[in-house]
């Protein structure tokens, strides 16, 4: 009997070991990205005459953000954007503003929302400066000038390891966004919703 038992131990240790050692599907623990963004929403308008030309953009133009998951479900993260850019140039004056934020924050990515092992919806929170620029270039003078105010960002999205070292990203998002002291094109309208596509180098991780 003593020897049945020993024989069953023995033939059962390395099944044990090797359920042990199968890495967490759903663990993104050590996952790192480089994220590159472009606006999907917003307006784009462009108008020129003999003497002048403006083009205008609303919403989120571009992003870059890095991501390290700390957790199996929680990531930290740094990013920054452009927002609101407006350019004008006439024949003795160049002028140009536009709104970057700086945002660090954390993002959520549940199990239990998991729809594949690659696909991940996500949740996340970012605050920072959103910094408003204001840049004028004439024919013998340039003048530049900043604000930043305090803001936030919260966003829901998905993203999709597609490989180990290539992801894309689908999210939605708001900004909340302090009064500037200086209200043009760029600022009038700085908090408001929008939606984005990214594309994301990944390294790191169980994949």
């Amino acid at each position: 009997m003593r020897i049945a038992s020993a024989l069953l131990f023995v033939a059962a240790v390395p099944v044990v070991a090797r359920a042990q050692s199968t890495p967490d599907s759903l663990d993104l623990s050590g996952r790192t990205n480089i994220m590159v963004g472009i606006g999907l929403t917003g307006a784009r308008s462009a108008t020129a005459s003999p003497t002048v030309e403006r083009t205008h953009t609303t919403g989120e133009v571009g992003s870059l953000a890095f991501t390290h998951w700390v957790r199996p479900q929680i990531a930290v993260l740094i990013s920054t954007s452009v927002l609101n850019a407006d350019a004008t140039a006439s024949n003795d004056v160049a002028t140009a503003n536009l709104i970057t934020p700086i945002l660090f924050g954390v993002s959520y990515s549940p199990r239990s929302l998991a729809l594949t092992t690659s696909l991940r919806p996500f949740v996340s929170a970012a605050v920072g400066p959103y910094i408003h620029t204001v840049s004028n270039a004439g024919l013998d003078t340039a003048t530049s000038s900043s604000e930043s105010v305090a803001g936030a960002r919260f966003a829901a999205g998905t993203n999709w390891f597609v490989a180990r070292h290539f992801m894309l990203s689908l999210e939605g998002d708001y900004h909340a966004v302090g009064h500037f002291s200086r209200q043009d094109a760029a600022t009038s309208k700085a908090s408001g919703f929008g939606m984005s596509f990214g594309l994301g180098f990944s390294w790191g991780g169980n994949y």
